[in-house]
């Protein structure tokens, strides 16, 4: 699995647990699982995904008595989320207290742990042990006060988070995966070396074939085999000379027993009036007219070999009595394709 992928499911298994212990009432747990995430620098990373817990962060520091620590929680949520109603909710309120208007009644003694201090119930809305305020005035038992509510109501997760069991379970599938997936990127890297061994010795094993070839340089390239010409085989336009007609013919043999596809490139050199690029019908005749002594040689068949045209600046010689000629790029054959 990939680090990062790793540490988001990290992050989301401690705040899982993290939340746990604080519905347990195990508030120092909560604090631990939840500065540990802060001192990673995960909130930080984490940017605005990081808001809810910075809440709960900061309600679990009010239910321990730490406003401070909380009125700072708040206020980084805010930083990220400005119009965020939890922390503004909070924050107003611990500015009460800080003026005398409200005073914390903590339900829940320092060092204690009630199982079910937080636990929220449907009918009344109150939350033992997470903030509880005084009113202004009387109110009957049991019911809270507006600003308890809203402490109570932000500090409960803004959506059913996972079980620690459930995202665990899901660390698991994503290491498996990943590891499935990488076991597939070496068999396909893998596969990419052996097809890529298989056609160097093909080429290899092309220009073994070819031989040494008298009038002609066979040169081993990284796709191809590539034979030019040492002299031009033409003596005028498609006209070619009885030396390129011999060593057509002795290469067209040589051909014969290779399992290869073999393109035919014409050349021609740019003239006075003439096209200075894009090719030229001269060109494409003559790989015409060495086709046919190449699959003479070799009684090829026509299919084994494919014709074009080099521009007029292609040529593999500088000069237009040698640029009069073809050259051969030879390629391995792939092998049909398995039905």
């Amino acid at each position: 699995m990939s680090e990062p992928l790793r540490s988001v499911l990290d992050a989301q298994v401690a705040v899982s647990r993290a939340r746990a212990a604080a519905r347990a009432g195990d508030l120092d747990r909560a604090a631990r699982l939840l500065d540990g995430l802060d001192a990673a620098g995960r909130l930080d990373a984490a940017g605005a995904a990081g808001v809810p817990v910075l809440d709960l962060r900061a309600r679990v520091h009010a239910q321990r008595g730490e406003l401070a620590e909380a009125d700072r929680c708040w206020a980084r949520a805010q930083a990220l989320v400005p119009d965020d109603p939890a922390a503004a909710a909070g924050r107003h309120t611990i500015k009460k207290i800080s003026k005398g208007r409200r005073r914390v009644r903590p339900l829940v003694g320092p060092g204690r742990v009630v199982a079910a201090a937080v636990a929220v119930t449907a009918v009344t809305g109150t939350a033992l042990g997470y903030f509880p305020l005084d009113g202004l005035g009387p109110r009957p038992p049991g019911v809270a006060s507006p600003s308890e509510r809203a402490l109570v109501h932000a500090a409960q997760p803004r959506r059913e988070d996972e079980s620690t069991e459930t995202l665990e379970r899901r660390v698991h599938a994503s290491e498996q995966y990943a590891s499935a997936l990488a076991g597939r990127l070496a068999s396909l890297d893998a596969e990419r070396a052996a097809a890529a061994g298989r056609r160097a010795r093909d080429l290899d094993a092309i220009v073994e074939g070819l031989g040494t070839l008298s009038g002609a340089s066979v040169e081993r390239r990284a796709e191809d085999v590539r034979v030019v010409f040492s002299t031009g085989l033409f003596l005028r336009d498609a006209e070619i000379s009885r030396t390129g007609r011999l060593l057509l013919t002795r290469i067209g043999g040589r051909l014969a027993s290779m399992n290869v596809t073999t393109t035919v490139v014409g050349h021609v050199s740019a003239v006075a009036g003439g096209r200075t690029s894009g090719g030229s019908t001269v060109a494409l005749d003559r790989a015409r007219v060495a086709v046919g002594y190449l699959a003479a040689g070799g009684r090829l068949p026509l299919t084994a070999f494919a014709l074009v045209s080099a521009d007029q600046t292609q040529g593999p010689f500088p000069d237009v009595q040698r640029n009069r000629t073809v050259t051969l790029m030879i390629i391995p054959r792939e092998p049909p394709a398995p039905r």
